[in-house]
């Protein structure tokens, strides 16, 4: 996945990342599944959310030592765990934000296995982690140099978002026409490293102008971050935390670039 935090602008975070909207939000999937009181509205909830932010777990874990097999078997165990038990009902209206609410579970959970040495089981239950992709992580380095586990987490979960709202945008450009030449605008636009894009020979070759070349790349910016601010709602209680989130994931980001 291509680095996209140099996109972001990180001397003001919020700015690329505003949705224009008066304000009249929905709930949040999380604040959603906190309240739902049938047992398949937040199993549902949970799954989406397990199937998207299982990765920073994986790295939390990996970081704390343990190997790739035990990891993916940890991560696993544990989301069964979560939807077999109580723990969801036990959390009331913004008390925590989602990744804190996870860490801690996951941490308390890990412990408990542990000190009654049962391995986590894969499969089997409720909810269905993507293995496969899981499996496919095992060549890449999941250790990241000189942080703490719970360092590692946060910004396992601040790539997860981003790629979440990547995976978003990308889906959303397969629909529209012209879908080959966003798809390129969108790996261009986004990639790390090295100079920017040649906007004039990208132009040539779609017989567009420069100048509505670069403006598709400033749609595409501006929409990334309406999604991206999307997923961080979906992971808050409230919106006046948002923001707040945008910033500590732009600055992990900014960090580890």
């Amino acid at each position: 996945m291509d680095s996209h935090a140099a996109n972001i602008n990180l001397s003001n975070p919020t700015q690329n990342l505003q949705s224009g909207n008066s304000g009249l939000f929905p709930a949040t999937l999380w604040s959603m599944i906190q309240e739902a009181r049938r047992e398949e509205d937040v199993l549902t909830g949970l799954e989406r959310l397990a199937r998207a932010y299982w990765r920073p777990l994986y790295v939390f874990v990996r970081q704390r030592g343990s190997q790739h097999e035990a990891a993916c078997d940890e991560v696993q165990g544990f989301f069964e765990h979560l939807i077999s038990s109580d723990m969801l009902r036990n959390v009331q209206r913004g008390e925590v934000r989602f990744r804190s609410f996870l860490l801690r579970c996951f941490t308390n959970w890990l412990s408990n296995e542990r000190e009654r040495h049962q391995a986590a089981k894969r499969g089997g239950g409720a909810i269905v982690l993507p293995l496969e992709v899981m499996s496919a992580r095992e060549d890449e380095p999941a250790l990241i140099e000189g942080q703490s586990p719970d360092r590692a987490f946060d910004l396992g979960w601040a790539r997860a978002l981003v790629d979440q709202a990547m995976k978003r945008l990308e889906e959303e450009l397969e629909q529209r026409e012209r879908s080959a030449f966003l798809l390129e605008l969108r790996r261009r636009t986004f990639a790390s490293g090295g100079e920017g894009p040649d906007w004039e020979e990208m132009a040539s070759r779609h017989g567009m102008s420069h100048g509505a070349v670069r403006k598709a790349a400033s749609d595409l910016r501006k929409r990334f971050g309406i999604l991206l601010r999307t997923e961080v709602r979906n992971i808050v209680s409230k919106e006046e935390e948002v923001d707040d989130e945008l910033r500590y994931l732009v600055s992990l980001l900014s960090m580890a670039a």
